[in-house]
């Protein structure tokens, strides 16, 4: 007796015609998924990069204003000098570049970062603001000088936040008293004088 032969399947031109339609919209899904991750990671480094731009406009802004309304009131206190019209043109300048820059953070930057800004911000907005005694605080030399410590204060804040989102890891606050001359023949002599302390108007990084 003659052995039996199993059967020849007969695949269906329908069962090919789907395995093919399956394999083209898996194909074509890992295509558009591959895709959006590569915008997304093209988008987030966009935003990375103009972040860092920006953040770096703003400080830089935020530090001209602090020391031209510094020499602004140091004029004032001398009575006024040659320069108080240059001087109070600078304060102005300064102020509507800073405060340019301050509206774009609050569109791009995260929230740590927004909130750190306006208190740096608004601190500034009040040492400007005792210029023109429109100060909200006492207009008086020792609240200048209280305010522009608290400036600087709240420029490391702003700093660290900033630094935290670019996923930098560390403080960049000096601590204090803080000697720059550690190590070297100067230590001790730097180190009497009470090294870097938040005086007056506290230390300038």
């Amino acid at each position: 007796m003659m052995p039996l032969t199993p059967p020849i399947a007969v695949v269906s031109p329908y069962v090919t015609g789907a395995y093919a339609l399956v394999g083209s919209l898996i194909g074509g899904l890992i295509a558009v998924v591959v895709a959006w991750q590569a915008r997304k990671a093209a988008e987030r480094a966009w935003i990375r990069d103009s972040r860092r731009d920006i953040y770096d406009r703003f400080l830089t802004s935020a530090q001209k204003l602090l020391v031209v309304c510094e020499a602004a009131e140091q004029d004032e206190l001398a009575g006024g000098t040659e320069e108080t019209t240059e001087l109070k043109n600078a304060v102005e300048s300064a102020h509507a570049d800073f405060f340019e820059v301050y509206s774009v953070v609050q569109t791009v930057a995260e929230r740590k970062v927004v909130d750190a800004a306006r208190i740096y911000a608004y601190r500034l907005g009040e040492l400007k603001s005792s210029l023109d005694s429109e100060s909200v605080l006492a207009p008086e030399p020792e609240t200048f000088s209280r305010v522009a410590q608290l400036i600087r204060l709240a420029r490391h804040e702003t700093i660290d936040a900033m630094r935290a989102e670019l996923g930098l890891k560390g403080s960049a606050r000096p601590p204090l008293p803080y000697n720059p001359f550690a190590g070297t023949d100067l230590e001790e002599k730097y180190a009497a004088t009470g090294g870097v302390q938040p005086g007056p108007r506290g230390p300038v990084a």
